[in-house]
């Protein structure tokens, strides 16, 4: 770890900081968006998943994950 660090360095490296990498961002599944995906399977049973990330915002992966793994 420590030579391949030093081999960094040498090769021109200034900063410290991780560079920024390629890919999709992360998502944090709020307790705010549990509670209204709550409210809304409450309010009608037969809502889909779909309607419940295009009315919060949110990825139909977040909202299903929400609904199949945390309530």
């Amino acid at each position: 770890m420590v030579r391949r660090w030093c081999r960094t360095f040498s090769d021109g490296r200034q900063q410290v900081e991780d560079i920024p990498r390629a890919g999709r961002t992360r998502t944090a599944t709020t307790d705010a968006d549990v509670g209204k995906v709550d409210d809304m399977i409450r309010a009608n049973r037969r809502i889909t998943i779909d309607e419940v990330a295009e009315e919060l915002g949110i990825s139909h992966e977040q909202a299903q994950n929400i609904i199949h793994d945390i309530l």
